[in-house]
């Protein structure tokens, strides 16, 4: 999981405009924590992950490297929203 993870978090986080420290702040985490696992050195804890997923609209198992996403693009809805 960790290299396809690290590598669909990077495109969807790059594709959503949102930087590393407003996904952290959005998370509840620190930025440390996302440029991890934006490099696939650590792996969020599945409640984090879970929350990357809705912030991202992109489908958990899809972020986890599963098969393809909902719809043509790896987002479910239009636009990214932050969760504050």
């Amino acid at each position: 999981m960790g290299r396809a993870f690290a590598a669909r978090l990077d495109m969807t986080i790059k594709r959503s405009g949102l930087s590393s420290g407003r996904v952290a702040k959005s998370l509840g985490v620190t930025e440390g924590d996302v440029t991890l696992w934006r490099a696939g050195i650590t792996l969020p804890r599945a409640a984090d992950c879970r929350r990357l997923s809705e912030l991202l609209h992109v489908e958990m198992a899809w972020l986890s490297g599963g098969s393809k996403p909902a719809g043509e693009g790896e987002r479910r809805f239009g636009k990214v929203n932050a969760i504050v």
